[in-house]
């Protein structure tokens, strides 16, 4: 059946009221709907959403069936931007470390699958920065071009004699080190990620990293989203475990980041988006891999060597099977009934559970 959705930002700095259409089923949950919405306009970056139908907010357990919604109703999607929430998501990804600014709008677009500046525009704040941000909250403290976590008052006013000043030096001090980064896949030779200049490339970061969290950072710069990767020192191989300072790394050290990328990665990773959601159309889907993953979909397909098309990768795949528009997985729950096409560019192809 097919609804109507008006999105609604409650936020009084910035107006958005657009309307999109979505083919849903009738046994899809309040939830999954929001989810998807939230995901189809970006928005999935403030979790303060509701579904209205009648003027009533639904339950998000409720399927649209148990809420009286049919074909041709109309429904209200509206979602809370707010500071707040930017500032609990960024203090989050900061935690206890120091990282530069440029870092962090990395890892917040590959956590939440927008930048930084186009969440901030949901405030109203269009062509704001995210050092400017930073900047006006004093939770956060900038020390040239890192951010870290003010500590509190009572943190401030406690003595901490347990640490010398050499330990509180090795503990936060800065690390510059030259990257790069080797694709690796199978049948193909290796190939090094080339540059927008011809310079190496050199991150800053924390001594007490880990070797994974370092990894991830790396993955989100160059939007990498193969998991399987590891993380050299000439001819020595970093433990994920490690802090870089345990594990060698100096100032000024060259880091290789090999990456394996394969079609049985890519295919597992969306093989569970779709157990999430029984079914999605090849763009729904899309938008989905891009918001978990932080890269489009077509992007990860042209890494491997394959034509940039979601729906010929999926076609040449057994583990998943296309029905009247959308994709299931071939051993998986099925359609209760195929959904009606709509040209809409703006439809949502949703299953019934």
């Amino acid at each position: 059946m097919k609804i109507q959705v008006t999105i609604t930002n409650l936020n009084k700095a910035a107006t958005m009221n657009t309307t999109l259409n979505a083919t849903v089923g009738p046994a899809d949950t309040v939830f999954n709907v929001q989810e998807l919405i939230a995901s189809l306009t970006g928005t999935f970056s403030f979790p303060d959403q509701k579904l209205i139908f009648n003027g009533k907010a639904l339950p998000v357990n409720n399927r649209l069936s148990e809420c009286g919604i049919k074909d041709g109703d109309a429904v209200e999607f509206q979602f809370q931007a707010s500071e707040k929430t930017l500032v609990q998501q960024l203090s989050e990804l900061i935690g206890s470390k120091s990282v530069s600014c440029e870092e962090l709008g990395l890892l917040y677009s590959y956590r939440f699958g927008v930048s930084f500046e186009d969440a901030f525009k949901a405030l109203g704040n269009a062509g704001g920065k995210l050092r400017g941000f930073l900047e006006s909250h004093k939770c956060f403290c900038l020390h040239g071009d890192c951010v870290k976590l003010a500590p509190s008052s009572e943190k401030a006013s406690q003595p901490s004699p347990a640490l010398s000043p050499i330990e509180e030096d090795q503990t936060h001090s800065l690390l510059e080190v030259c990257v790069t980064i080797e694709v690796r896949v199978d049948g193909k030779p290796p190939e090094l990620l080339s540059c927008d200049e011809d310079e190496d490339v050199y991150m800053r970061l924390e001594a007490s990293e880990t070797v994974t969290r370092t990894k991830d950072i790396f993955a989100a710069s160059q939007q990498m989203p193969f998991p399987n990767r590891e993380l050299w020192l000439g001819d020595q191989q970093l433990d994920n475990k490690l802090s870089l300072d345990a594990a060698g790394v100096k100032n000024g050290s060259i880091l290789l980041m090999v990456v394996h990328a394969s079609e049985k990665s890519l295919a597992s990773q969306l093989e569970e988006l779709l157990k999430q959601r029984t079914a999605l159309s090849p763009s729904e889907l899309g938008l989905r891999y891009c918001q978990r993953f932080g890269t489009p979909v077509s992007q990860a397909l042209r890494t491997l060597g394959l034509h940039a098309n979601l729906r010929r990768f999926l076609e040449g795949h057994t583990q998943f099977s296309i029905t009247g528009g959308c994709v299931t997985l071939t051993d998986g729950p099925k359609l209760v009934t195929p959904p009606a096409k709509d040209a809409s560019q703006d439809s949502v192809c949703l299953a019934a559970a």
